[in-house]
C-alpha cells in the first residue's frame, strides 16, 4: 500500500485557535495533504501558497506556521496547501525529501492521466485544489538543496512573475527546462517558486517568514512599480550520466566514478570562474557527466574539460541548487548553470 492516500484534510478559520505552539506539534497534527483556507479583507479575491512539496524543505511550513499563530486577517482570502507531510514527519524529521521508495512528487506535475501512481494522483489533487480557488497569484516555497542565498525560478518572465519574486529574493531564474515542477503548470494566474536558501540556515527561514508576510497581507502586489530584480537566463542542467557514481572530499575517493570537492557548495554563493577546479573524474574515460540546456542539447564539452584526471570550469558561469546530498545529486542533478 502507498504511503500516499488520496484522503484531503480540510481547514479553516477556526483552526488558527488549535495550532500548538512548537512547530513539530503542529506537523504532527497534520493528516496527509492538507488544506487551510483562511478569509481575508477582501474575499473576493484569494492567494496561494504551496509548500512541503519535498518533505526536507522546512522553510515554507516554519513561515506558515509563526503566521497563522499571529491570527492576523490577511488581505484576500489564502489557501494554504501542505503537499507531502508525510515525507515529512518520516523520521528523522524534516529531512527526508519522499519517503524512501517513492518518487520525487515534484517531477509528478506533468504526469500523463493514464498514470495511476499515487504520487501522480497528489500533484492531480494539488493542482485541482489551486484550479478551484481561481487564485490571483501563486508561491511555491523550497529550500535549496545545498546551502545557499534565496532565489527564484519562474517560466515565464513576465513582470508580475517578477514582482512576486521581489517579495522574497532579488534574483531570479528564468527557466525553459521542464522536468514536471508544479510552476510549469497553468493555472491562469502568476506562479513563482522561491527556493529561500539552505533547509537548515536560520536565514532562509527568515525569507520565507519575511516574504510570505509582505505576500498575505499587501493590498495590491501587482502595482506600477517595477522592482529591482537581478535575472538570470536559461539555466543548464548538470547531471551524471548512466550509472556514475559521485561522491564529495577533499581528495578523490577510489569509490566513486566522480569525486566533487567537499565545499563545493560554496559555488552557490556567487559567479564561478573559468578554470575553478571543481572535483576529480577518471583521465582514462570521456567525461561521465551531462550539461542539457534548454533546447536538449547537451553542452558539456563548452563548460567543463578533464585536465590529467581533474574537473575544471571552461567557462565564467553561475552555480546554483549545488548539492553534497549523494541522493539528490544521483537521482536528480548535481547543479544548474548561467553561463557569466
Amino acid at each position: 500500500m502507498s504511503y500516499l492516500n488520496s484522503k484531503i484534510s480540510y481547514y479553516d478559520d477556526e483552526f488558527r485557535n488549535e495550532i500548538p505552539e512548537k512547530l513539530l506539534d503542529f506537523l504532527r497534527m497534520l493528516d496527509g495533504l492538507t488544506v487551510i483556507d483562511i478569509k481575508g479583507r477582501d474575499q473576493q479575491r484569494c492567494r496561494v501558497v504551496t509548500t512541503l512539496i519535498h518533505g526536507n524543505e522546512p522553510s515554507g511550513i516554519i513561515a506558515c506556521h509563526l503566521w497563522l499563530k499571529g491570527m492576523i486577517t490577511p488581505a484576500t482570502n489564502l489557501r494554504i496547501l501542505l503537499c507531502n507531510p508525510e515525507a515529512a514527519k518520516t523520521k528523522p524529521v524534516l529531512t527526508n525529501r519522499y519517503v524512501a521508495h517513492s518518487d520525487d512528487l515534484n517531477r509528478f506535475f506533468s504526469a500523463d492521466k493514464s498514470d495511476e501512481s499515487a504520487v501522480a494522483e497528489r500533484a492531480r489533487q494539488i493542482v485541482s485544489l489551486i484550479h478551484e480557488v481561481k487564485p490571483e497569484s501563486i508561491v511555491d516555497l523550497h529550500n535549496t538543496s545545498g546551502t545557499s542565498p534565496a532565489f527564484s525560478v519562474s517560466v515565464t518572465e513576465q513582470p508580475k512573475q517578477v514582482k512576486l519574486a521581489a517579495l522574497f529574493a532579488d534574483k531570479m531564474i528564468f527557466t525553459q527546462l521542464y522536468v514536471g515542477a508544479i510552476m510549469e503548470q497553468t493555472f491562469n494566474a502568476p506562479i513563482v517558486t522561491i527556493e529561500c536558501g539552505g533547509a537548515n540556515d536560520r536565514a532562509s527561514h527568515q525569507v520565507a517568514t519575511n516574504g510570505l508576510n509582505q505576500y498575505f497581507m499587501k493590498e495590491q502586489l501587482f502595482d506600477e512599480i517595477i522592482p529591482s530584480v537581478k535575472i538570470l537566463r536559461h539555466p543548464i542542467r548538470i547531471e551524471l550520466k548512466g550509472d556514475t557514481s559521485v561522491g564529495f572530499s577533499n581528495h578523490q575517493l577510489p569509490t566513486t566514478d566522480i569525486t566533487l570537492r567537499s565545499d563545493i557548495e560554496e559555488l552557490n554563493q556567487g559567479a564561478t570562474p573559468r578554470d575553478e577546479f571543481i572535483g576529480w573524474c577518471d583521465k582514462d574515460k570521456p567525461l561521465q557527466l551531462k550539461a542539457i540546456d534548454d533546447h536538449g542539447v547537451d553542452q558539456i564539452e563548452k563548460l567543463f574539460i578533464s585536465r590529467n584526471g581533474c574537473l575544471f570550469t571552461q567557462r565564467d558561469m553561475q552555480l546554483f541548487m549545488v548539492t553534497t546530498v549523494p541522493e539528490i545529486a544521483t537521482k536528480d542533478c548535481l547543479f544548474y548553470t548561467t553561463i557569466c
